[in-house]
């Protein structure tokens, strides 16, 4: 909403205590755009959003430039899972305020999924549109997803973990798990592009540390569709075998999650702190605190349809899909997982983590399992 209309918003609601408003036409009886908006707010928090939409309409109707109007009735058809409105509305809000960050970031969250069309009056096809009609039918038939994630997979980053003087975990016999990971991101890189519908991208590609922030920054940078950081895990206990895919969580599933994470983070000391101005105030951030659980839920949903499918090759054990609060996935503005590729503690792990034919197992593996059983 600019300036002007914020201040014809202002005069209207001191007239509306007396029960008037100005219109083009001079002084009248009757509520006002503004009073229309603000009742359709009211009844969104209320959860009443049919009776919102037609308030909201009635706003839009008296000011059809209101960004503010368009983007609550954005709200209000969202709260009824009516995708095409909500997102149209949105656009138009956007349309009007190109500052306008929620709807933004609504358009898109909605739209990381198909969603349906705007109903429109049919009219008969001709034969051509017809004939056009199947052909679409067919692509989208080839092209649609097995499961998983429901929007098709375009970019996918790989971080190949720690790096440099962050070794990592480190085997019985001197196996360095930095080692293992770069060299399992660059085989899957390489499997991955041979497939030619996927780009893919590393955030490193040979033996330096990048810090745990950053990582995600380069993720979201490349508007990446996924985000991959491979591991190999450690443990006290030598006999503690086998792999599992991680996401990102508030809490941990479980002891056991609570301490990989912690052996992930425990990096974080030689990361530079972000310092914030006293008083400052990120919107950007709190707008992002909302959309990231909307993605962990969705890196959940892909995380148990990749291990299904990864497990099937795998040289190692499943010991299945945990949650945890991973640094490195905490940014990611996309769906993200972490792979803890086998146990580089237990002595007959580590020797088979050492050959390269087990590490194109686990490679194919996982690019099995981000393409849902089609590699």
């Amino acid at each position: 909403m600019n300036r002007r209309h914020f201040l014809k918003y202002i005069a209207r609601s001191i007239l509306g205590t007396s029960g008037l408003w100005l219109s083009s036409r001079g002084m009248a009886w009757g509520k006002s755009a503004f009073d229309y908006a603000l009742e359709g707010q009211n009844l969104i928090a209320a959860k009443r959003f049919a009776e919102a939409i037609e308030v909201l309409k009635e706003a839009i109707r008296l000011d059809s430039k209101s960004d503010w109007a368009h983007g609550l009735l954005g709200r209000a058809y969202h709260g009824l899972d009516q995708k095409a409105e909500a997102v149209a509305a949105f656009r138009e809000a956007v349309r009007l305020n190109p500052a306008d960050t929620y709807s933004r970031m609504m358009i898109e969250i909605i739209t990381q999924k198909p969603i349906p069309r705007l109903k429109r009056p049919a009219r008969p096809l001709s034969p051509l549109e017809k004939a056009a009609k199947v052909e679409e039918e067919v692509m989208l038939n080839q092209l649609s997803p097995e499961g998983g994630l429901a929007y098709q997979v375009k970019r996918v980053v790989l971080d190949p973990g720690h790096g440099g003087f962050d070794s990592g975990a480190i085997g019985p016999t001197g196996l360095k798990e930095k080692e293992v990971t770069l060299d399992l991101a660059l085989r899957l890189s390489r499997r991955i592009s041979e497939k030619g519908n996927i780009k893919c991208f590393l955030t490193r590609t040979g033996d330096y540390y990048i810090p745990l922030s950053e990582r995600t920054v380069i993720a979201n940078q490349y508007q990446a569709d996924l985000f991959v950081s491979i591991h190999i895990n450690a443990n006290e206990n030598p006999k503690a075998h086998g792999c599992e895919t991680y996401y990102c969580s508030e809490r941990a599933s479980s002891k056991e999650a609570a301490r990989v994470a912690a052996f992930e983070n425990a990096v974080l000391k030689y990361d530079e702190p972000f310092k914030k101005r006293p008083g400052y105030i990120d919107i950007e951030e709190i707008l992002f605190n909302f959309e990231r659980r909307l993605y962990w839920e969705e890196s959940g949903k892909f995380a148990g349809t990749f291990q299904d499918y990864f497990q099937q090759t795998l040289p190692f054990k499943s010991r299945g899909v945990h949650s945890a609060n991973f640094f490195v996935l905490r940014r990611a503005k996309m769906p993200s997982i972490l792979l803890e590729t086998g146990f580089v503690s237990n002595r007959d792990e580590e020797a088979k983590l050492k050959k390269a034919s087990v590490r194109e197992e686990i490679a194919a593996a996982v690019v099995r399992g981000l393409l849902h059983g089609r590699a």
